[in-house]
């Protein structure tokens, strides 16, 4: 799930024995290779294009759906492939993959995966929207100049925002399947991503094998509602296990007092620093405000990697040297801004915005402005949007098979949020990998227990090999854990 910048709007396939691909199925493929040719990282997939409509009930304008196929070398394949569903909102699924493509390893030995832009994001016709730097530094100290920017860009796009929803996304991809004459599949959804797998749940359940749910959203929390308790919970966790560990707790004591000092630090400073722009190699000077802070803050908060250099980037701050904290808010910004899309904007409008409630949780501090919500609210009044029926927030009912995932230190989609879903999903189990953070399913042994689940979903998972994952030691300083 994105992180939400209050200026910026806080904001697979297989049929036994196949012919080709392209024989059996109404889409047109072609070899390609997908994910990022700059960085050395692509696989060999056959993509293609399937056009739906972006009005279901006035078809006059198509849109092109852009999908990739990765194929399994297996002589034997199944005819049950997996497709994953991306997060973000706004991510790309085709560009995300190389990401977690070690998690798919175990599944590509039997089955195919299969990958399909959203409407809106990647090649599917992207809802994108481009502030040059100036715009974004001026919204830094005054945010409300960013909404006449985004009625114009919405009314620029080539594109009925209205329908750029998750509904209708699920809609497209049932499309895709019966293009691809696959009569069901396996699903594997990754945070926002889950959302969609539980919707595409209680559209069209006849068309699903198995379900995958790896940081799990459930399909009555307003999206970004609990960014704000999630993130202090997490951090209050991780910051304790630094508590709990001498060397850790040594080196920098009260790790969450530092935090909410630098806070307010940044907020009464306005600190100047300048850092390198990791694109272009250029030295730049930017003022660090309480929201780059935090969107640094919460990025490191998300893996197992990032926090355990989390308390050493607070240490370093607090002792004057800004510019680590600064460069991974700025690169964590410039990341969002070529990979993410304004459908974010569309989908929380319709399915979120209107189901906020008014009061906040009362606290000594936040993270985030006690009105970042308010800020998204207000970009609804400009953005052309459905409001979703209250129906769509309804619990998800289903005796499908759902394994669900979660990180025990997950800043954005906590254990809880699984717990909540399992409630209504009568064939479900829920694992949680001590430790981690957001989305596991590529960690550890893992990509064996989805695998294996894929496999055979009524047999009991082993899932002894989950002892592993624990509790990792924190960096004292830039070479690593003092030993």
């Amino acid at each position: 799930m994105k992180v939400f910048n209050q200026t910026l709007l806080v904001c697979f396939i297989l049929m036994s024995s196949y012919l080709s691909a392209s024989e059996v199925s109404a889409i047109k493929l072609s070899e390609c290779r997908i994910g990022s040719e700059a960085g050395g990282r692509t696989v060999k997939a056959e993509c293609g294009t399937l056009a739906v409509a972006e009005n279901r009930d006035n078809a006059s304008r198509m849109i092109d759906l852009n999908i990739a196929i990765i194929r399994t070398k297996s002589t034997k394949k199944l005819n049950d492939p997996v497709i994953m569903l991306a997060g973000g909102p706004g991510q790309s699924a085709v560009s995300s993959y190389i990401s977690v493509a070690h998690g798919f390893r175990k599944i590509l030995k039997d089955r195919d995966i299969v990958l399909v832009d959203q409407r809106g994001t990647g090649k599917s016709n992207p809802l994108k929207c481009d502030f040059d730097k100036e715009l974004q530094k001026k919204a830094l100290k005054n945010p409300d100049i960013i909404y006449p920017e985004l009625e114009k860009c919405a009314a620029n796009l080539d594109a009925d925002t209205r329908y750029y929803t998750t509904t209708e996304s699920i809609k497209d991809l049932e499309e895709v399947r019966e293009a691809l004459n696959i009569d069901k599949w396996n699903i594997i959804g990754i945070s926002y991503g889950t959302r969609k797998a539980l919707t595409y749940i209680k559209l069209f359940p006849e068309s699903i094998r198995t379900v995958i749910l790896d940081g799990v959203v459930p399909q009555q929390e307003p999206l970004a509602a609990s960014h704000e308790v999630n993130l202090i919970t997490a951090l209050q966790k991780q910051f304790a296990q630094c508590a709990k560990q001498p060397a850790c707790h040594d080196a920098f004591g009260d790790v969450e007092s530092k935090m909410w000092a630098l806070f307010e630090k940044v907020e009464t400073e306005k600190t100047i620093v300048r850092i390198q722009d990791h694109r272009t190699g250029e030295y730049e000077e930017m003022t660090l405000s309480k929201e780059s802070l935090a969107m640094a803050i919460r990025m490191f908060s998300y893996s197992a990697s990032g926090m355990n250099l989390l308390p050493l980037m607070i240490q370093k701050a607090t002792d004057g040297q800004f510019e680590t904290l600064a460069s991974q808010a700025n690169m964590i910004a410039s990341s969002m801004d070529e990979s993410m899309t304004n459908v974010e904007i569309s989908i929380l409008c319709a399915e979120d915005a209107p189901f906020y409630t008014e009061h906040r949780v009362e606290a000594e501090h936040y993270i985030f402005d006690e009105d970042f919500l308010g800020y998204l609210k207000k970009s609804c009044d400009v953005w052309p949007h459905l409001t979703m029926d209250s129906s769509f927030k309804d619990p998800v009912t289903s005796d499908l098979p759902v394994l669900l995932l979660s990180g025990e230190l997950d800043p954005v989609t906590p254990p809880s949020f699984a717990e909540t879903t399992l409630q209504t999903l009568s064939n479900s189990q829920h694992l949680i990998a001590k430790g981690q953070g957001h989305n596991v399913f590529p960690l550890g042994c893992m990509p064996t227990i989805i695998n294996d689940f894929i496999t055979d979903p009524k047999q009991e998972l082993d899932v002894e090999c989950m002892d592993d994952f624990d509790y990792t030691p924190f960096f004292i300083t830039m070479m690593g854990p003092k030993q």
